[in-house]
């Protein structure tokens, strides 16, 4: 490699690092751009809705920020809310999280499920498979029968469908902080950044 080309090399890969840390810069809010106000007021508490879909890559990969958000922000409340974005056969998935949670097994089953799509490529399309799935996780087949049949169930989905309408989710992952403001991941750019809007949205005052 000649001194010109190595140069060159140098220039670029500066550069490279240079938008790599403007796209990970904490920059304060710009309301409108980096989120959307829903309504005048919101929650008591602080808390985070997380709209998203096992079938969703992008939600996937947004797991493990979730995580360590929760793991570091203890005091905001992090509520999944799983949709399907009109979606007939995401609709399966939407049940499989209430069912998780219903059946209190929700620490394994949601993580099962994504690596299952994700990394296994297994798409749950049917429900013998949705219970076959929840049985593997040592789930009586009676006590699923019970909950996959029950109003309870209904009633969630009926409200994850109608949270999503009401915010107007029409892509996954979305955050809704204090019932109040939607962010815009796309012109967050990054993690650090959806972080910072996460905890200074969810300030009560």
């Amino acid at each position: 490699m000649n001194k010109f080309i190595k140069i060159k090399f140098a220039v670029i890969l500066m550069t490279l690092c240079s938008v790599s840390f403007l796209q990970a810069e904490i920059r304060p809010l710009v309301s409108g751009d980096d989120y959307e106000v829903m309504g005048s007021k919101g929650s008591k508490n602080r808390e985070v809705m997380e709209f998203f879909s096992y079938a969703c890559a992008a939600c996937y990969s947004m797991e493990s920020f979730v995580t360590l958000f929760k793991k570091n922000n203890s005091e905001i409340k992090v509520i999944p809310v799983p949709t399907d974005l009109g979606h007939p056969q995401w609709q399966i998935y939407v049940k499989a999280y209430y069912l998780g949670e219903m059946l209190n097994v929700l620490d394994k089953s949601h993580s099962k499920i994504f690596h299952k799509i994700h990394v296994e490529k297994r798409q749950i399309t049917k429900d013998s498979d949705l219970k076959a799935l929840f049985v593997g996780l040592g789930v009586d087949a009676d006590k699923y029968d019970k909950a996959e049949k029950s109003f309870t169930l209904d009633a969630k989905i009926r409200k994850a469908k109608q949270l999503t309408k009401k915010f107007r989710i029409s892509v996954t992952p979305t955050f809704v902080a204090n019932q109040r403001y939607k962010l815009n991941n796309q012109n967050l750019k990054s993690t650090e950044m959806i972080e910072k809007a996460l905890q200074d949205l969810t300030v009560i005052n």
